[in-house]
């Protein structure tokens, strides 16, 4: 009975801790599927970034193995825009792809990791953070809605004027030829991820890390 609570317990605390991992031999591992808190520091759009950017983000919270500092608070994490789909014509969502290439550690230098992008947060607009590190940004649809019926009903009136219910028909037409025409060339909301945007990244494969630093003490680079 006090094995299986030890066990309960054991588990609760590497679940609030964002699954760290264990130390031995002098090495450090990062569990697979270990947390990392990020703040962006470059601003991202699908209007104007390329696929193939680069980009960085800063660690926020520092992470520990066994009371040693193995991830500090400011490590640079490296990655790229794999994908940058912009938003249609008349309706569809802008797409971008990160892609988390490597993390700066002390005593490693820039360490090649495997992570997704588990959680987005946006100071402004929105956005859906889907599978394979996809960011898919808000919908226009109801916008463009708007746009087409406001020339629609006034065509309608002045369709009126001209020839009564027939006409009202006709100039209706003609309003709603004017509005599609107006929404075909004008594109969607574009996806911005502004600089300083919180983002959570989870380690898709264990990582190894080297944890000279004791808990409370200051990180120097070698």
């Amino acid at each position: 009975m006090k094995t299986s609570l030890f066990l309960w317990l054991a588990l609760c605390l590497a679940l609030e801790t964002g699954i760290a991992g264990h130390q031995a031999g002098g090495e450090a591992t990062l569990a697979e599927g270990t947390l990392i808190q990020l703040e962006l520091n470059d601003h991202l759009s699908s209007k104007l970034n390329h696929e193939g950017d680069t980009f960085t983000a800063s660690v926020t919270v520092p992470i520990y193995v066994s009371d040693h500092l193995v991830v500090p608070k400011g490590s640079l994490v490296t990655g790229n825009i794999s994908r940058i789909i912009r938003p249609g014509r008349f309706k569809g969502k802008a797409v971008m792809n990160l892609v988390f290439k490597s993390i700066r550690l002390p005593g490693r230098g820039d360490v090649p990791i495997l992570a997704s992008l588990d959680r987005l947060d946006l100071s402004k607009g929105s956005a859906t953070v889907m599978s394979e590190n996809r960011v898919e940004g808000g919908g226009s649809t109801g916008k463009d809605v708007v746009r087409v019926a406001t020339p629609t009903l006034a065509g309608a009136g002045i369709g009126s004027l001209a020839g009564g219910g027939t006409g009202s028909a006709i100039g209706a037409g003609i309003g709603a030829a004017v509005g599609l025409g107006t929404v075909f060339t004008t594109r969607g909301k574009d996806l911005e991820i502004l600089r300083g945007s919180g983002m959570e990244i989870r380690l898709d494969r264990p990582l190894q890390a080297s944890p000279d630093t004791p808990a409370g003490g200051e990180f120097r680079q070698r």
